[in-house]
C-alpha cells in the first residue's frame, strides 16, 4: 500500500511538469505541417502516465476499502492514533508506549504504512495504538488523497496523540501545520492530547510553561530517555475511562469464551458462581458493553452506574 501510495504521490507531481522534460526535442523540426518528437513524445508520456494513475487510484480505492472495514471492526477497543509533523518522534513513542520496535528514522515520511498495536494501561485495560504518517506544511491535496488510506486511522480513532518536536525552532509553525491537514481530513473536532515531545533536546527551557500556559491539555515526555511516559499513560487512562461504566453481567458459567473475553477486555471488581449462573461486577468501556449486548442474547447487562456520552 505504501509503494503505492508513493509511486501515486510521484506521477501526480510529474504530470504537470512533463512538457519541461521534453523541450530539447521539441527544438528539432519534423517538416512542414508535422510535429516535432519532443512533442510526440511528450503526448506518449501524458498517456502512459495518466493510464497508470487511474490504475493506481482504482487500486488504492479496494485498499482504502478493505482499511475502512477493518478499521471500523475494531470498535470493542479505545483507539488512539498518533499523529504529528514529520521527525516529531512518534514512532519513537510508538515503541515506548507499545514496547514494541517499529521502523525509527531521521527522515521525511519514514512511516508510510500505518502500524497498530496493543498498549497495555493497567487494571486489564487496553488500547489500539496507531502511527501515522508524518505531516507537511502546505501538504499538497493530490498526496493527501494519496495517504488517505494511510490517514483513515486519525479519521476513526477515539483519540489524537498530536506529537510535537518541542525542540524545533518552528515548532508554533509545525503544530499550525498539523492543525491544518487534520482540519483537511475532518478531525479537527477530534479529542486531542498534545504531546510534547524531545524536551531532552530543549535548549531554551522558557518555552516548556509557554506552551503549558497555551494548550492546557498536553504532556511534556521524552520518548527517547522515556522521561515523563507514565504521566502520559495516566491522560490517555483518564481519557479512555471517560467512556467507561460500571455494569453487572450474569451468564452461564459454561460460556468459557465470554468468560474468558471478560478477563481480557475488562476490569473484573467482582464476580460470583454458582450452578445457574456466573455474575460479574465491571469496569468497561461502554463500546464494548454494547457490542456484547449485541452479539449474544443470552447475557444479561446491566447498568450500576450510567455515563451521559454512553449511547
Amino acid at each position: 500500500q505504501a509503494k503505492l501510495q508513493v509511486e501515486l504521490a510521484q506521477l501526480e507531481y510529474t504530470k504537470p511538469r512533463l512538457k519541461r522534460m521534453w523541450t530539447h526535442l521539441s527544438r528539432i523540426e519534423g517538416g512542414i505541417g508535422t510535429r516535432g518528437p519532443g512533442e510526440k513524445q511528450l503526448e506518449v508520456d501524458k498517456r502512459i502516465v495518466a493510464r497508470k494513475i487511474q490504475y493506481l487510484r482504482g487500486k488504492l480505492h479496494e485498499i482504502e476499502k478493505r482499511q475502512e472495514r477493518l478499521v471500523a471492526s475494531r470498535n470493542e477497543f479505545f483507539t488512539v492514533s498518533i499523529v504529528g509533523y514529520t521527525n516529531a518522534g512518534k514512532s519513537t513513542l510508538m515503541n515506548a508506549l507499545a514496547e514494541i520496535d517499529t521502523f525509527v528514522e531521521d527522515k521525511l515520511f519514514a512511516t508510510l504504512d500505518t502500524k497498530t498495536s496493543i498498549c497495555n494501561l493497567r487494571d486489564g485495560k487496553k488500547i489500539l495504538l496507531s502511527d501515522t504518517v508524518g505531516f507537511i506544511r502546505k501538504l499538497p491535496h493530490h498526496l493527501i488523497a494519496s495517504f488517505k488510506a494511510t490517514l483513515e486511522e486519525a479519521r476513526n480513532a477515539d483519540l489524537l496523540l498530536h506529537v510535537v518536536d518541542i525542540s524545533s525552532p518552528i515548532v508554533t509553525e509545525q503544530i499550525e501545520a498539523v492543525n491544518a491537514v487534520l482540519k483537511e481530513l475532518g478531525c479537527d473536532n477530534k479529542l486531542t492530547l498534545m504531546v510534547f515531545n524531545k524536551t531532552d533536546a530543549v535548549k531554551n527551557e522558557s518555552i516548556i510553561p509557554l506552551l503549558q500556559s497555551l494548550y492546557s491539555n498536553c504532556v511534556m515526555i521524552s520518548a527517547k530517555t522515556l522521561q515523563g511516559m507514565q504521566e502520559l499513560k495516566n491522560k490517555i487512562l483518564e481519557m479512555l475511562e471517560r467512556d467507561f461504566i460500571d455494569v453487572e453481567l450474569s451468564c452461564s458459567p459454561a460460556n468459557g469464551k465470554l468468560i474468558a473475553f471478560i478477563h481480557e477486555h475488562a476490569h473484573i471488581i467482582n464476580s460470583r458462581f454458582d450452578e445457574q449462573q456466573a455474575v460479574f461486577r465491571l469496569h468497561m468501556d461502554c463500546k464494548l458493553a454494547n457490542k456484547l449486548r449485541m452479539l449474544d442474547n443470552s447475557i444479561q447487562i446491566k447498568e450500576v452506574s450510567r455515563n451521559p456520552s454512553c449511547t
